[in-house]
């Protein structure tokens, strides 16, 4: 929608990122709809994608369906130019780093990924280690380097998007690693630095299943819990800038110690070392041993619908914890959806149905029947598409996001 404002060149920049992603949403699509979708008035629509046209940005295609082939008057369609930019979207986990070449329409085009372990490595070794896998994506998909415009980086735990740190993760441990500063000196290009949970919601709004929600939530579980929140068209981070500690919200009076050093957090339940304690305590060390069992909640799902009554007792308290969590997330922001995104399919659907009863226990009825919770799977490639999309976003021009 239009922003008015006083600003004519920050009203300018809002308006082109707006035309840019209606096309985007569209494929292809004419000014006179652009119009009526944005709200701005066909001359601007006109000015603004002649000037997309003259950077190469857009392109315009020619249509005739029924009503103008009565008119004798071909329809005129504006798309993106997919090889007028490109970015990369690097996801690091604990074993494997992914890195993928996206277009300026976000679709991929090289995918290339490393296994290897990066939290006992030096500092430089780890930079080392992603520039190689990057080059090596660029080389593969033969673009020119001067096409690249910048790179989005995912790492779990807390980042600072401001100064491109990594302050405490899965993957580094408890390092400041300045990881977005050293990449960019490397590669001569823009980085982006970001926690999967907002990298997943910015995939789910460009590409997935938020694609035309206003307000939505997305919770990832993979080591612990996190939280993005998109509201009026952005990532809520709040005034530190590092967002939502979901996994810090309080869910029991158990007096579980959390690795933050409180009791009774959210990760404390639900976190992956607290699960493994968990079942180490209530099915043996020698089950986690087990082959098949590296992958914790899918062996848990598994034994469970096999009819271990321990695994379930498990998954159930878990299950309670977080819809306790999320109700927190229903009474503060009433999303119109919440996305929990699993790395574990099966662990999902065991799940979810005491989940959603504990998160209705827990919440304000209205507000619950606003708000739909859905489960789906997590892989590899939303989060580096969503990092890739943190860095188009930027290309498209979004004036009004104070993130950086």
């Amino acid at each position: 929608m239009a922003v008015k404002i006083a600003d004519p060149l920050l009203m300018r920049e809002i308006n082109k990122y707006h035309v840019l992603e209606t096309i985007r949403e569209h494929g292809q699509i004419s000014r006179v709809e652009i119009s009526e979708r944005t709200l701005l008035s066909g001359t601007t629509v006109s000015a603004i994608t002649g000037a997309l046209i003259e950077e190469g940005l857009i392109a315009t295609t020619h249509s005739q369906g029924a009503a103008e082939a009565q008119r004798g008057r071909p329809r005129v369609l504006l798309s993106l130019v997919a090889e007028a930019a490109y970015v990369l979207g690097i996801k690091i986990s604990e074993a494997m780093t992914t890195v993928m070449l996206v277009d300026f329409r976000g679709e991929v085009i090289e995918e290339v990924q490393l296994p290897a372990r990066l939290a006992r490595q030096p500092v430089e070794v780890i930079v080392d280690l992603i520039e190689d896998v990057a080059n090596d994506c660029i080389a593969k998909a033969g673009v020119g380097r001067a096409k690249i415009r910048g790179i989005g980086i995912g790492v779990p735990g807390i980042v600072d998007p401001r100064s491109g740190k990594s302050y405490a993760s899965s993957v580094f441990g408890e390092r400041e690693i300045p990881i977005g500063t050293l990449l960019a000196e490397r590669m001569g290009l823009p980085v982006k630095l970001e926690k999967p949970a907002n990298l997943v919601a910015l995939a789910e709004h460009w590409f997935g299943a938020a694609r035309h929600d206003k307000s939505f939530a997305v919770v990832v579980l993979d080591q612990t819990a996190s939280l993005a929140l998109w509201l009026d068209e952005d990532l809520h981070r709040g005034a530190s800038a590092l967002g939502p500690a979901f996994g810090h919200i309080k869910v029991g009076h158990d007096g579980r110690r959390c690795e933050c050093g409180q009791e009774d957090c959210l990760n404390a339940y639900v976190g992956l070392s607290a699960v493994r304690r968990r079942v180490e305590e209530i099915m043996g060390a020698e089950w986690l041993k087990q082959p098949g069992h590296q992958d914790l909640r899918e062996a848990m799902a598994e034994a469970a619908a096999a009819g271990d009554n321990r695994a379930r007792e498990l998954l159930e308290q878990q299950a309670e914890r977080l819809g306790m969590a999320l109700a927190h997330v229903v009474n503060l922001i009433n999303p119109g959806k919440i996305i929990l995104a699993l790395d574990a399919p099966h662990f999902g659907e065991a799940i979810l149905p005491t989940l959603t009863a504990s998160a209705a226990a827990n919440s304000f009825r209205a507000h619950f029947a606003a708000t739909r919770i859905i489960a789906h799977a997590l892989d590899d490639q939303l989060w580096a598409r969503g990092a890739a999309a943190l860095m188009l976003r930027d290309i498209y021009s979004a004036p009004w996001t104070t993130s950086y």
